[in-house]
């Protein structure tokens, strides 16, 4: 993201508040910040269960799935979504007003945002340009976020990447992937050492008490 692209402090602080107001209202209604939904799938498994589908199919399987809103699309009875999962996948929720139903679907138009964790329960489809979708019967929100997105088509600065790691991971592939990749060959090496009869023991260089020269 460039410096161009980025909020200034005062649009960040408008849309926090904004936000705030949208968590007020789930809370009066329910919860924003539930403990768990009842996930029965994950977004990379519907898309490698479901790849090479024709154009406008109906598969007649369901699906119930949490994702982060990473784009996001309301017309008068359609409402669009791409859902991603902490991996990187996506896929893209629809919902319909003839299958959501009217209270569903304006509650989503006036209490969701861009960052949002939701939990949708719908039918596997694919759309009529053929993207694979999730044709949503019900929904529930997950986590509310308080603090916008970057704009997800621009790089992110060294300053924001070094500061708000967390954006770094929402956004960047090769972020996520580094942090697989690390966590990976630390599990392999603890394996292979932990075979072979090794003992891991933690020796910390930095220390809360003062130790050395300077005790």
């Amino acid at each position: 993201m460039t410096d161009e692209t980025e909020l200034s402090a005062d649009e960040i602080i408008e849309q926090k508040a904004v936000r705030l107001a949208k968590r007020a209202t789930l809370l009066e209604t329910g919860e924003a910040y539930p403990v768990s939904v009842p996930v029965t799938d994950t977004i990379g498994a519907v898309r490698a269960a479901h790849q090479g589908l024709d154009v406008d199919v109906s598969t007649g399987v369901t699906a119930a799935l949490a994702g982060r809103i990473v784009h996001s699309r309301n017309t008068g009875k359609l409402c669009f979504a791409a859902l991603q999962s902490g991996d990187g996948e996506r896929i893209q929720a629809m919902l319909s007003l003839d299958v959501v139903g009217e209270d569903a679907l304006e509650r989503w138009k006036d209490l969701v945002d861009l960052g949002d964790h939701v939990f949708v329960t719908g039918e596997v489809i694919t759309s009529k340009r053929g993207e694979l979708s999730i044709l949503v019967s019900e929904w529930q929100m997950a986590a509310k976020s308080l603090l916008p997105l970057p704009n997800l088509h621009a790089e992110l600065n060294e300053e924001t990447r070094v500061r708000q790691r967390y954006l770094d991971l929402i956004v960047r592939d090769q972020a996520r992937q580094n942090v697989v990749t690390r966590a990976t060959a630390m599990a392999s090496l603890r394996e292979t050492f932990a075979k072979h009869g090794f003992l891991e023991i933690e020796t910390p260089m930095l220390q809360t008490m003062h130790g050395g020269a300077a005790a």
